[in-house]
């Protein structure tokens, strides 16, 4: 679906009094179109981009001259020093070209002769003898030469018909003739497909002929057939001249040749010189030869008498293949391949409806296994193809001129943005144009919906930039006439009628044009060459009249321009681009161009631009050669294959085979790195992988290009690499059309599209949320049908997808809309219910199913309402089908379910016969709740078979009030369902009930263990007794014996000293020795053990307050003193066993640390598993962490359920294995820490026993003593203190047990810095000094 373009024209005219040798007649020095050179003596440097040329003068003189085209610059001609040869010699040249690698040109003359000149004489001027070296002479003179692709090696034909094969410094590598031998290495076979012997005659014949001699048939000569079809007659054209053509790789090369008797035949040959095949014998083959550089087709001609065809061999000498050239075409001169093989050039005698042919250049392409003939160059002359730019074409004319043409590939399509756009594209081929509007007919290529016949073949089409954009003009072959055609809107093939033509507009004689555009209906604008020979670019502005008459309204010179562009997403405007990348906008009231909008980085031969409405900024956007993508100076991508530009969205494809589509409101900013993008796709280390409903971008088929995007439409047509096309709808299109008609209240069609294109119907509501939400019923009006409303309906969910799934592309202009809308988290009840009162009022009974859909899709289902709604005044059938949607919504047992939470048993009945159940069953279950006469004790089984505890309950208890022997049945089922509270709550006003249920409640808590609570039930049921003994099990001793202790209680004093004594062993026994100490002294006389408690507790100080507040000073004697010399010295031991445990394992720590950690991880796995590398003893703490964390994503792996519990059992051990920390193994150091932690929380702990065990000692006068805890315990804590920080500051890895069994390191966390510091058991608190120093005792 491309055209090839003239991007520029630049040329040089030789002196006058030269010529291009090739271009003058030996016989009488004329200009002859009939030349037996198929080229002239030119060739290329494409280092430097100049082109080498032999000129002769009126004097026979022969000169090398260099000719440069500057881009944006005078074009160079200089003339070099002359041959050693005359002009007329050079004019039989077989052979000339640039050699790379020596920097010399390659002269062969049919002499015989072989000269290297060497083309930078700046060292050797006016040495001819060093400029030109006369390397050998071929005595039979040379017919034909070809230097292989990598100059390696140079093939020569000679007049003996001998092939030579020559070495790049002219050795001689093999010689044979050219006629050796009827095949080559590839021998063709042919099995007699299609002779009698292999056709099967039935059993009989069959039979027969296997009993007949078999008769002697020869394979090779089967093979042999088809090369003998052709009689091999020579065309009349041929100009018996030989060719060489080497393949793209410099493996194989060709030769064609006349053989005897007049057949001309092409053999290939291999690099050894070897031949490989020959090509299949056809009639009237030609003297041309090109083989293809891809390497796939040897090209050549075929002229028969009623067609003219290119031929094409594979390299087997098969025949693959072939197209037939226009009836215009008198005589093919010669065949070429551009350096990508995408264009065929056929350089021909055209009949052009002058009074003699013209030789013409005819650029052919194929794609879908078709040929098309995208441009027709009347150049009268020869051309080359540039070796490195595939698309700049070399020319010589017969006048002695050089052209350098540059021509660019592009899709002609429309871009008008317009409801009644066709969004149509239209391919040249030849004198037909190829035109298929995409916008109601996709037909594929070589095909089309409309082929329409023009004059001359096509040099360019544009598509108008006004109106529907329907119209196209046609710049013809001879550069002077453009044709207008229009084409008239239509929405189906059965509308549609094919374009018809409008205008004929001739140009002036003094402009070649070459692009044009048609910005106005009355306005056409040129940019082509000054026909003059000064070879500056000139824009012709035409004025085209109401008739189709058209005059020059405006001509002016401009700098040498690569690109017209009519722009109609700018208004029209004409952009003009220079070859330095100025985009300057043609003024369309001055037709003069004004200053440049834009400035690209570098030429770009594809652009477009679009204007800001508000601001009416014009932004260029353009694709340079090399694939960059460009927002006036800004950078897009750097990876853009294909672009096209809409009104809202750029869209374009990748070389990474992505589309993209960035609205145009941010072209200025917009930049994708597709480098870092792949690697996102493909998950890699660049970046996190793309949103799943990313609309930003779509993967697309390798190597697709965009055809168009439908200005108004949602879809993109494509173009695969073999020609086909596809229509895609992406989802950044689709979403674009969807928020517009949502914008614009087209609810009914947002909602087709979406349902069409797969959409979340959630996207509806959330786009226009506050919009929708009091619009409904127009919402219900617009789209009138239930299934759709449905559809709509039961794909809510809470959550908003234009802040998860559509998030690409999201712009701000439906912020507004969004506004107040409802809560996402009641986004589906909201709508259901905001929609069902929209469908209700619409009062139509269709609507009945999306009512239901609307209770089953609130958060939860609402399925008793629905059911509901089947009640009267709905008919039998309309209630039978309403049961049935119903139930195919939701599952038949939960709908059951509901109906008999109804306690509608007909309706529950409706339900289970639509169910699966056995009628046995539900028809028993039915039966006996329907014979329960009291309705409350019906509901209340009801209940209790669906498990609603609540209501079961509040129709249970109001069945006792009319009943009161369900009392037990009420006390068991709450027992069972733990709903004393709810029942407190409905007997709150009956006291009598109340405390009966207080009881019941009680007795249940202190079941449960519960004696708290039990206590407060017990003495809001006035149960005295119980509630004082539940209060003495929960261990509230004081509230317990001030209930006892009451008047009304009903204790007498025993029963309080009884009670006191057993909350003093409650107590006691959960080490509360001062509560249990004061429980006795306040309600016994026991103040001995009321002592002994204290003393237990180490409450010295409290101790001898009691004893002499009680006036028992024998006590202290008898239970104080004796009780704290034993408290002393266990405190004493305690103390000395915790300081020898501690230096101990601070002194293991130590050994452990100084050890690498390496050496005990490999007591456990072997090397290989961890690939540790022995680390040096200077080695940091980071680098051994990271000599762990690197390998602990290794030590996965899958797992089969033996391995599982293997590992398991592993576990198991290793966690004893670390809770014993034995000596040596990885986790003795974790153990260590751990336990010293554990020494310090000890410590810490003590501080408290030690100052008030010194007070007590100072009190009975043992000073001594207690400065000897002073001085035991502050060793202790000094030693702690000494080894805190080490021990807990420089831990190291620790280890953990992996998934497969084996220790790993234990996972790190990352911080809020983005560090990932390793894991350490916390540092606890560090003992003080003012918590247990006295310092009067440390003055020694």
């Amino acid at each position: 679906m491309r055209n090839l373009t003239i991007q520029s024209e630049t040329g040089i005219a030789l002196p006058e009094g030269y010529y291009f040798v090739s271009d003058k007649d030996e016989n009488n020095g004329s200009s002859s179109l009939d030349s037996r050179r198929p080229t002239p003596a030119v060739c290329v440097d494409v280092s430097t981009r100049t082109v080498y040329a032999i000129v002769g003068d009126a004097h026979d003189s022969a000169y090398i001259a260099r000719l440069q085209t500057n881009e944006g610059g005078p074009a160079q001609f200089v003339l070099d020093a002359p041959l050693p040869f005359p002009a007329s010699s050079a004019a039989l040249a077989a052979g000339f070209q640039r050699l790379m690698e020596r920097e010399q040109l390659f002269v062969a003359l049919q002499s015989g002769d072989i000269f290297t000149i060497q083309t930078d004489s700046s060292e050797t001027a006016g040495d001819l003898s060093a400029v030109a070296d006369l390397v050998g002479t071929v005595d039979p003179g040379i017919m034909a030469s070809g230097w292989s692709p990598d100059e390696e090696l140079l093939a020569l034909v000679t007049g003996e018909a001998k092939l030579l094969l020559m070495t790049q410094d002219f050795d001689v590598l093999d010689e044979f003739p050219l006629a050796q031998g009827e095949h080559g290495e590839e021998v063709p076979v042919a099995l007699g497909w299609g002779r009698k012997e292999t056709q099967y005659q039935g059993k009989r014949n069959t039979e027969h002929s296997l009993s007949e001699p078999d008769s002697a048939v020869d394979p090779a000569q089967l093979g042999e057939d088809k090369h003998k079809r052709g009689s091999g007659v020579e065309s009349g054209d041929d100009d018996h001249c030989v060719r060489i053509s080497w393949r793209g790789d410099g493996a194989y090369f060709a030769v064609s040749f006349i053989m005897t008797g007049n057949k001309r035949e092409i053999r290939v040959f291999s690099r050894e010189g070897k031949l490989h095949s020959v090509c299949e014998s056809i009639e009237a083959l030609e003297h041309t030869l090109c083989w293809r550089p891809s390497g796939r087709l040897i090209a050549a001609t075929q002229k028969l008498a009623h067609k003219h065809d290119v031929v094409f061999f594979e390299r087997n000498g098969l025949r693959h293949g072939e197209f037939t050239l226009r009836r215009a075409v008198r005589r093919v001169l010669d065949l070429s391949f551009n350096a990508d093989s995408s264009i065929l050039a056929v350089t021909a005698l055209v009949d052009t409806g002058k009074e003699q042919p013209e030789v013409c250049v005819e650029l052919w392409s194929d794609k879908n296994y078709h040929w098309y003939l995208k441009q027709e160059l009347r150049i009268a002359g020869h051309v080359l193809w540039d070796t490195e730019d595939p698309m700049c074409l070399h020319a010589i004319s017969s006048s002695g001129s050089y052209s350098e043409i540059r021509l660019h590939s592009t899709p002609t399509v429309a871009h008008v943005a317009s409801d009644e756009s066709n969004g149509a594209a239209c391919v040249v081929d030849g004198t037909s144009l190829l035109y298929t509007p995409f916008g109601y007919a996709n037909v594929p290529p070589p095909m089309a919906l409309y082929s329409v016949t023009i004059p001359l073949p096509a040099a360019h089409v544009v598509f108008a930039a006004f109106g529907s954009g329907n119209g196209f003009a046609v710049l013809l072959a001879d550069r002077q006439t453009v044709v207008l055609y229009g084409c008239k809107h239509a929405k189906a093939v059965r509308e549609g009628e094919p374009p018809a033509e409008m205008a004929r507009i001739r140009l002036p004689e003094s402009v070649r044009a070459r692009q044009i555009a048609w910005p106005a209906r009355d306005r056409l604008v040129c940019l082509g060459t000054c026909a003059s020979g000064s070879g500056s670019d000139t824009v012709v502005v035409m004025e085209i009249g109401d008739s189709g008459s058209a005059v020059r309204r405006k001509q002016f010179t401009v700098e040498q321009s690569i690109c017209i562009h009519a722009a109609p997403h700018a208004g029209g405007d004409v952009l003009v681009e220079s070859s330095a990348g100025s985009v300057s906008i043609l003024d369309s009231t001055a037709d003069e161009l004004c200053a440049p909008a834009a400035k690209l980085p570098v030429a770009c031969p594809d652009i477009d631009a679009i204007r800001d409405a508000e601001t009416t900024a014009t932004t260029v956007v353009a694709r340079s050669a090399r694939n960059q993508l460009f927002a006036n100076d800004h950078l897009i991508s750097a990876a853009c294959s294909s672009f096209y530009l809409r009104s809202d969205l750029l869209v374009y494809t990748t070389t990474t085979h992505l589309v993209r589509f960035v609205p145009v409101s941010r072209l200025a900013t917009a930049f994708v790195d597709e480098a870092a993008a792949a690697a996102r796709e493909n998950g890699g280390s660049a970046g996190i992988r793309a949103p799943k409903h990313d609309e930003s971008c779509r993967r697309v088929e390798r190597g697709s290009t965009i055809v168009l995007a439908l200005p108004v439409d949602d879809c993109v047509v494509f173009q695969m690499p073999r020609g086909n096309l596809e229509t895609v709808r992406p989802r950044a299109l689709v979403l674009a059309s969807v928020r517009r008609l949502l914008e614009t209240r087209q609810y009914r069609d947002a909602l087709v599209t979406c349902r069409a294109n797969r959409i979340d119907m959630n996207f509806i509501f959330d786009h226009v949320a506050a919009q929708l939400i009091d619009d409904f019923g127009e919402f219900v009006r617009q789209i009138n049908d239930p299934d759709h409303l449905n559809l709509f309906v039961s794909g809510l969910r809470n959550e908003d997808v234009t802040q998860t799934m559509y998030t690409g592309l999201a712009t701000d202009s439906a912020d507004a809309l969004r506004q107040g809308a409802a809560g996402v988290g009641q986004k589906t009840t909201t709508i259901c219910r905001r929609l069902r009162i929209a469908l209700q009022d619409a009062n139509d009974a269709k609507y009945l199913p999306t009512i239901l859909t609307t209770f089953m899709c609130e958060t939860p289902a609402d399925i008793a309402s629905a059911l509901r709604l089947l009640n009267p005044p709905l008919s039998a059938r309309e209630r039978d089908d309403a049961l049935t949607y119903l139930l195919f919504l939701s599952d038949i047992d939960t709908v059951y379910n509901a109906a008999l939470g109804l306690y509608d048993l007909p309706l529950a009945l409706l339900v289970a016969q639509r169910s699966q159940r056995d009628p046995r069953e539900y028809l028993a279950s039915l039966g006996a709740l329907n014979a329960i006469g009291s309705e409350e004790y019906r509901r209340f089984k009801i209940d209790l078979q669906l498990g609603r505890a609540t209501l079961a309950l509040e129709h249970l208890c109001n069945a006792y009030r009319a009943d009161d022997s369900l009392w037990d049945e009420l006390v068991d089922f709450v027992n069972e369902s733990g709903l004393y509270q709810q029942m407190l709550r409905i007997f709150a006003d009956e006291d009598q009930l109340h405390s009966r249920i207080c009881m019941e409640y009680g007795n249940h808590l202190a079941k449960a263990g519960d004696w708290a609570q039990a206590a407060a039930a017990y003495l809001s049921g006035k149960a005295t007794r119980q509630a004082v003994d539940a209060f003495v099990r929960a261990k509230d001793w004081r509230m317990a014996l001030a209930l006892a202790a009451a008047p009304d209680s009903g204790f007498t004093a025993q029963m309080i000293h009884d009670t006191a004594i057993e909350a003093s062993r409650i107590l006691a026994d959960h080490h509360l020795f001062r509560d249990a100490a004061a429980a006795l002294l306040d309600y016994t006389a026991e103040d001995e053990d009321a002592l002994s408690l204290l003393v237990r507790g180490n409450h010295w100080a409290e101790a001898l307050r009691t004893a002499r507040l009680r006036d028992r000073h024998d006590l202290i004697e008898t239970t104080v003193y004796p009780g704290m010399q034993s408290a002393l010295s266990e405190l004493d031991d305690d103390i000395r066993e915790i300081s020898e445990s501690l230096n101990g394992k601070t002194q293991r720590l130590k050994e452990l640390r100084a050890k690498p950690l390496e050496a005990l991880v490999e007591q456990h796995v072997e090397r290989a598993a961890y690939d540790v590398d022995v680390m040096s003893d200077t080695a940091s703490m980071a680098s051994r962490f990271s000599t762990f964390t690197a390998t602990a994503s290794n030590a996965t792996s899958q797992m089969t359920g033996s391995t599982a519990r293997r590992i398991s059992k592993n576990k198991r051990k290793e966690e004893r294995k670390r809770v014993r920390g034995k000596k040596g193994s990885i986790y003795e150091e974790s153990y260590l820490v751990d336990s010293i932690s554990k020494f310090i929380d000890r410590v810490r702990a003590s501080q408290t026993h030690v100052r008030e065990m010194s007070l007590a000692l100072l009190h009975f006068g043992l000073a001594s003593q207690a400065n000897k805890l002073q001085h035991l315990f502050g060793s202790l804590v000094a030693l702690v203190l000494e080894n805190g920080d080490w021990v807990f500051d420089e831990q190291r890895v620790q280890m953990q047990l992996g998934e497969n069994g084996i220790p790993v390191p234990v996972s790190a966390e990352v911080d809020e810095s983005g560090l990932a510091p390793q894991p350490k058991h916390p540092k606890p608190n560090m003992p003080g000094r003012s918590e247990w120093c006295i310092t009067s005792l440390l003055l020694e």
